[in-house]
Parts: C-alpha cells; structure tokens; sequence
C-alpha cells in the first residue's frame, strides 16, 4: 500500500483581488508526476510534472478549503529521496521530502485555505 504525506491547517492570507498561482517544483532528479488542485466551485486545475497555474482571485477561493493531491513518481535508482516544493506567488508553502527507502510513489495532499489577508 502506498504512502500518504498529508499536510492539513495550511493558510495562506491573500486579497480579495490578489491573482492566487500554485506552483510545484520538483527539486530530485528524476521525479514525475501529475497533481490535480480542487478549488471552491467548478473551476479544478491539473499540473503534470512541475509547472503552474493559475487558480483564481483571492476571493474565489474562499470558504471550502483547496486540495492539491500529487501523484508523484521517482523510478531513478541513484536517486534517494524525493523533494518537491510547493509555492503560491513564489512564496514556498510546503517543502515536501522522503527517503525513497520509505516510500518510491508518494501521494501527497496539502489542504490550503486563504483567509482575508
């Protein structure tokens, strides 16, 4: 059975009008994945491997909380752990790490609200 890394109370303060950007960052070599980003309402984004996206207004995404779920993958045998970096208008979030010998296919969860800044 696979390893689950949740990381929950996640906040992160923003304007009504500030434009909200996720970004993941893989930081190993050899890593690959796909996450998909459940916002309030019908609007969900998906990022396959590193990348961004936008996500909406500050508030947009008030209310329920965000869920980003990454799928992640590291088939590189040299490599001994796995490091991605989370990041909202470039500002780091969450610095996720594990050993490989803990777990090669991680799943990852981070639940983020955004509260009036």
């Amino acid at each position: 059975m696979r390893k689950t890394y949740r990381y929950k109370n996640i906040t992160f303060p923003v304007s009504d009008d500030t434009e909200v950007t996720i970004e993941i960052e893989f930081i190993s070599d050899g890593n690959s994945g796909r996450t998909v980003i459940n916002v309030p309402g019908p609007n969900d984004k998906e990022i396959n491997n590193s990348g961004s996206k936008y996500i909406g207004k500050g508030k947009d995404l008030r209310g329920d909380s965000t869920i980003c779920f990454s799928d992640i993958a590291n088939l590189i045998p040299e490599e001994d752990e796995i490091r991605i970096n989370y990041k909202i208008n470039d500002k780091l979030l969450v610095e996720h790490v594990n050993q490989k010998s803990e777990e090669e296919r991680p799943l990852i969860v981070l639940s983020i609200k955004f509260p009036v800044s």
